[in-house]
Parts: C-alpha cells; structure tokens; sequence
C-alpha cells in the first residue's frame, strides 16, 4: 500500500493508506512515553495524575498521565526520566524506572506508547518545572485512589495502573503488635 499525505506539519501528518486515514505523530516519530508515579501507604496504593488542558479533549483542566515524545535521538527510557522532572519534579535513576510495555491508544493513529511506571514512595518531589509551553502553564499534580484513577478518561492512566498492579500488587503493611505482659 502507498501512503498519501493529506496534511503536515512540524507537529504531525495524516496519512491515507488506501483509504485508512489516520494521524502521525511526526515530532516524536509516533513514539511518545507515558508515567505513573505511585507510592504505597499503610492502608493503600496512590497513583499521580498530571492535571491539565488539552484543546483536543476540553478548556477545562483534567486528570491524565505524565507524557511527552521521544525526541529520535533519544531512548524511551530518557525521554520517561526527562518528563518525569519536567511535570512532576521527581528525579529518579533509570533503574527506578519499571517498564510496562507498551500500547496504541487509538486506531486513528500510529503512535506507539511505552508505558513506565516508578515507585517514589518516601521521595520528595522537587519543583516541577515543566517545558514553557502555554498548554503546561497552570499544570499541577494530583494524588489519586485507585477507584478515582479508574473514573479518569486517559485510558494510558488506567493502562498503566493496571499492568503495575498485576505486575507488582499492592500489600498492606501490618504493624507490629506488641503483647503486654500484665503485672
């Protein structure tokens, strides 16, 4: 099949492919990254949400997931750490970094995104200081039950808290219990 494209530019292309049209994200080469910081209490696990406008979707803010593209010079893995600072101010090792594979959130488009998770349990996050671009001004973090994530429309969001939960499942600490010893 030969592709014909209907519209480029920096940003991305649509592309016909004998009549299947979809988009391609050409900034990234159709490979972005998506996160979800968590961190495990007593009782239970809290998952981080980035909170803010996408035109595409509403003018008002909303719960999705750390992402950003991988500039083609660069790794997923680099690009996971670098988003992970830039809209969180978390600043972890690669080793931290838990791969959950990947998906391709939609049918009208080619792009590929791998999925990370990272436990921060206990990190204290510094400022994040985002990228400068309008749509990231106001952004903030949120906190997040796992009964809240699954309400959230950014299906990456639930994706890659369902893979951390299978892959590593939450355990509730238990006290230790002291037995008194009467006089």
């Amino acid at each position: 099949m030969t592709d014909t494209v209907l519209f480029e530019n920096p940003f991305l292309s649509v592309i016909d492919r004998g009549g299947y049209f979809f988009s391609h994200e050409k900034r990234a080469n159709g490979q972005l990254v998506a996160l979800l910081p968590y961190r495990d209490g007593e009782k239970e696990r809290e998952y981080l949400a980035r909170i803010e406008v996408c035109p595409a979707h509403s003018p008002d803010p909303e719960r999705c997931s750390i992402t950003g593209g991988v500039d083609p010079k660069s790794t997923p893995n680099a690009a996971a750490l670098k988003e992970l600072f830039e809209e969180a101010g978390y600043r972890v090792t690669q080793k931290a970094l838990i791969p959950l594979g990947t998906v391709r959130p939609s049918k009208s488009a080619d792009t590929t995104v791998h999925l990370y998770a990272v436990d921060v349990t206990g990190i204290t996050p510094d400022e994040a200081p985002g990228d400068n671009t309008a749509f990231e001004q106001g952004a903030s973090t949120e906190w997040l039950s796992a009964s809240l994530v699954i309400e959230q429309k950014d299906p990456l969001l639930i994706a890659a808290m369902a893979r951390i939960n299978l892959d590593r499942p939450f355990k509730k600490h238990k006290r230790k219990t002291r037995k008194f010893k009467g006089v």
